[in-house]
């Protein structure tokens, strides 16, 4: 079997969010960033290099926008 993702509050999913969001706060820095900003940071770099806009700063802007629902946890 597989792992129950919401723990013992699965009627809702609020307090597996909180619990998560309170996790998130008590990382150090680098786990916080590899685990919520890095994985779409880092799709979005490679393709901005593919793209290679004239405007790179807006571009990176609005793709963060878009794609942010692929990324989310939780954190948003």
């Amino acid at each position: 079997m597989q792992k129950a993702s919401g723990g013992s509050s699965e009627s809702n999913g609020e307090p597996s969010t909180k619990k998560q969001r309170v996790d998130l706060a008590g990382l150090p820095t680098r786990q916080y960033l590899d685990q919520t900003v890095v994985p779409i940071l880092l799709q979005a770099v490679m393709q901005l290099n593919k793209e290679r806009p004239g405007d790179p700063i807006e571009w990176l802007a609005n793709y963060l926008l878009k794609n942010k629902a692929q990324y989310s946890n939780g954190t948003s």
